[in-house]
């Protein structure tokens, strides 16, 4: 499988630290007939040029039901990597800012 730039939108090197990261750390698992690295690729493959699931299909060569669910599992690892690099600069949201004090159209909340 070709891990370029063009289809996936990353070097083969991000890539693969990707799919070592989903694996080891968010819980993205290999099965009897998938590797994760078929598993990333569909996901990315999909997202990446806004393919269908029968584009995918034909592409990777799996049934529906198939690429669907393993979609839906990097999906799921990915969620949480997510959660884990985007986190507000201000966690306990102590300091509003300006634009949202002054405005009337949000709701003061009393402390």
């Amino acid at each position: 499988m070709d891990i370029g730039r063009p289809v996936f939108r990353m070097d083969a090197t991000t890539f693969q630290s990707l799919c070592f990261k989903l694996e080891n750390q968010y819980g993205l698992k290999a099965s009897r007939r998938m590797c994760v690295f078929e598993n990333v690729g569909i996901f990315l493959y999909t997202i990446a040029l806004g393919a269908s699931n029968r584009e995918v299909q034909e592409r990777f060569q799996h049934s529906r039901e198939t690429i669907s669910w393993y979609f839906n599992e990097v999906l799921r690892s990915v969620c949480l990597l997510a959660t884990n690099l985007i986190q507000p600069t201000d966690p306990r949201f102590v300091n509003t800012p300006r634009e949202i004090v002054n405005n009337p159209r949000y709701m003061h909340i009393s402390r």
